[in-house]
């Protein structure tokens, strides 16, 4: 009698398994074609935030739909990405479990598997659930946007140059057109009567090469603001040294920009490096109200400290890295170039986890973007993940943060595991980035980063590599010291075990 009810429970448990994964694999199905009806939305909504994007739009309130339509879109397309993400790796766990399985005909795993499969058809209910909600909540902003793209026809359009997708986003700035209108209406805004002798200050405050001299160049370079002031004076780096002497600031500012044609008035934008106290600030002040090229009526103060906000007219301008939805749009564009990610699934997944160990740094972006984008290859973006992730789980492990913040906290300096090549080479290196300027181009490094990662370069004690340069305004190239160190005891993290194949990867 036992056999028998034995027999006719696990006869029940087995037609009971088998709906569920018939019924499973009939909603992925239609899980498919929710995925690619998100991905017809979100191109309809790119097709709206493009064109937007491509007109000079002054409305304030139009600009902040604009922004919303933008962050909706960075966000859908990070969902779709995320999503089809965890398809492709749920799809090469379960083909690892399927051939260990397969490897006995008897295997006390089995078991296990089918409460794991359970788990997972649970989580996919939710994620359903999850995409569902997205996919209304599109439909109703695709719904919504006839207004909005009857008002964005009647701006007139911005001259620029027909590029593919990547080569776009690579020449033009992006993710900040909200904060550049709002820079340019500060300038744009008239005294009050008899306020002349009021110099307006507005502070743009933000760490270290989050974009703040990339914003200010852009808006010096409006055709408004060209026309508006006669002169555009640039006091730089080296402007607010000499133990914060600011007498001679008038003397040491370069000229940006000239126009006869304006009214006698100019722009002064001033970049510190270090904190400024209220005393040097009204010896700068007073420096500025003379008569030096033409009267001072506008101030942009550029610094990472806060501190300089007591220093405005007006709110400060707070800059901050990229959200990680806009970010992985920006990086998966320049990573896969012309290709479009959708066909390449097993690709993308890899390039979000490298997205991830990145951590929003436009310096980052840029570097390693390009490296992918170099040799587009599903063998190579896995060699380059590991590499990543054992540098910067180390790196983390030694001093408790990311390799960006290290770098920005330790004035450029840090540590970096130099990978083996062909050549045999390999330890500790220290690595201080710093930045030129378009005016000494001519002596940049030969050694590019990509010449690193292939592994064709024999590097010497110390030496100098062209991380990046920038198409855009200001034009700055990242240029990356080494120096080989003698790994030091004190260095290495405590011993753990690891993979041989991940102990390969680095030294």
């Amino acid at each position: 009698m036992d056999t028998f009810f034995s027999a006719v429970l696990g006869d029940l448990l087995s037609r009971s398994i088998s709906f569920m994964v018939d019924s499973y694999y009939q909603k992925h199905q239609g899980v498919e074609e929710n995925l690619q009806c998100l991905h017809r939305l979100l191109l309809r909504i790119q097709a709206i935030v493009e064109e937007a994007d491509s007109r000079h739009i002054t409305n304030q309130a139009m600009l902040l739909q604009l922004r919303m339509l933008s962050n909706m879109m960075y966000r859908g397309y990070y969902f779709l990405d995320n999503f089809r993400c965890r398809i492709v790796q749920a799809h090469a766990q379960d083909e690892v479990r399927d051939h260990s399985l397969a490897l006995s005909s008897f295997n006390p795993l089995k078991q296990f598997c089918f409460s794991t499969t359970t788990r997972k058809m649970v989580s996919e209910v939710s994620e359903r659930k999850e995409l569902h909600k997205m996919l209304g909540h599109l439909e109703s902003i695709v719904s919504d946007m006839q207004e909005f793209v009857v008002f964005v026809s009647s701006y007139p359009r911005m001259s620029r140059q027909p590029y593919c997708s990547y080569l776009l986003l690579e020449n033009c700035m992006f993710g900040r057109q909200e904060e550049q209108e709002r820079v340019i209406n500060f300038l744009l805004a008239r005294h009050p009567p008899g306020g002349e002798e009021v110099i307006d200050v507005l502070p743009i405050i933000g760490p270290g090469r989050v974009g703040k001299s990339t914003l200010v160049e852009h808006v010096c370079h409006d055709e408004r603001v060209r026309k508006y002031f006669s002169t555009i004076v640039f006091y730089g780096l080296g402007s607010n040294e000499n133990n914060g002497d600011m007498a001679f600031l008038p003397d040491t500012g370069a000229v940006k920009y000239r126009n006869p044609f304006s009214g006698k008035q100019s722009l002064a934008i001033i970049e510190l490096v270090d904190e400024m106290d209220d005393e040097t600030w009204k010896k700068i002040l007073h420096s500025l109200r003379g008569d030096h090229i033409a009267p001072v009526s506008k101030i942009i103060i550029m610094s990472r400290s806060n501190k300089i906000e007591l220093f405005g007219t007006t709110k400060a301008l707070q800059l901050d890295f990229l959200p990680k939805e806009v970010f992985w749009y920006f990086f998966k564009t320049i990573a896969f170039g012309s290709t479009s990610p959708v066909e390449e699934p097993k690709l993308a997944s890899i390039c979000m986890d490298i997205a991830a160990l990145v951590n929003r740094s436009f310096i980052g972006l840029n570097v390693h973007g390009s490296i992918l984008r170099s040799n587009i290859c599903a063998q190579f973006w896995y060699s380059y993940l590991k590499r990543l992730k054992y540098y910067t789980d180390k790196h983390v492990r030694l001093f408790g943060e990311h390799p960006r913040d290290t770098n920005k906290n330790n004035g450029g300096l840090t540590y970096v595991w130099m990978h083996k090549n062909k050549h045999g080479c390999s330890g500790l290196a220290t690595y201080k980035l710093y930045q030129a300027s378009s005016i000494s181009q001519n002596n940049l490094p030969t050694i590019r980063s990509i010449d690193m990662v292939s592994r064709n370069v024999k590097p010497r004690a110390k030496y100098e590599v062209l991380e990046w340069q920038s198409s855009i305004p200001p034009y700055y190239s990242y240029i990356a010291q080494y120096e080989i160190l003698a790994q030091p005891k004190l260095m290495l993290p405590p011993k753990r075990k690891r993979s041989g194949a991940l102990s390969e990867e680095l030294v």
